[in-house]
């Protein structure tokens, strides 16, 4: 008896191109299972960190920088992670100054009395791996970073001048 017939079937029953095909299928199959099945570890599964940030944002007009209160939740629209980034834990007005320049090539540093910079606290949960900081596991911040951020009563611009783990 011959392994492969004249028909081109294996032992006279099956065809080689079912052969391959029930090969192809059980491979694939196989893959399906082993990636479904594998327990991959990922920066979710180890518990968030503490972080604290400072932000400052200058000039703003009175009635924005008076709708930024202790206890509002902060939010940013351009970097979204789904909800807040953190709460504010402290808001600190600062008189607002504007670089002005005169006639002869030289600045001076004005004060604005129509305007306020505000220093604000956000605490927030995070990761910290070698020097960078992941605030809900998938926002990264740095020092110097400017961002739009908003609160439910304010919209603003701060650049981050501080931040602690």
């Amino acid at each position: 008896m011959k392994i492969i017939d004249s028909n081109g079937r294996l032992f006279g029953k099956i065809s080689i191109i079912d052969v391959l095909v029930i090969l192809v299928v059980a491979v694939m199959a196989f893959a399906l299972y082993t990636k479904s099945n594998t327990l991959t570890v990922t920066a979710s599964s180890t518990p968030g960190t503490t972080i604290t940030f400072t932000a400052l944002a200058e000039n703003l007009d009175m009635q924005v920088a008076d709708a930024i209160a202790v206890g509002d939740k902060l939010y940013d629209d351009d970097h979204a992670t789904g909800g807040a980034i953190g709460v504010i834990t402290s808001v600190e007005k600062l008189p607002a100054t504007e670089v002005e320049k005169l006639t002869r090539g030289e600045y001076v540093m004005l004060t604005n009395p129509d305007g306020a910079n505000v220093q604000i606290t956000v605490e927030c949960s995070g990761i910290i791996n070698e020097g960078r900081y992941s605030i809900n596991r998938v926002y990264e911040l740095g020092v110097n970073a400017k961002r739009n951020f908003y609160t439910p009563f304010s919209i603003f611009e701060a650049r981050v001048t501080e931040i602690h783990g």
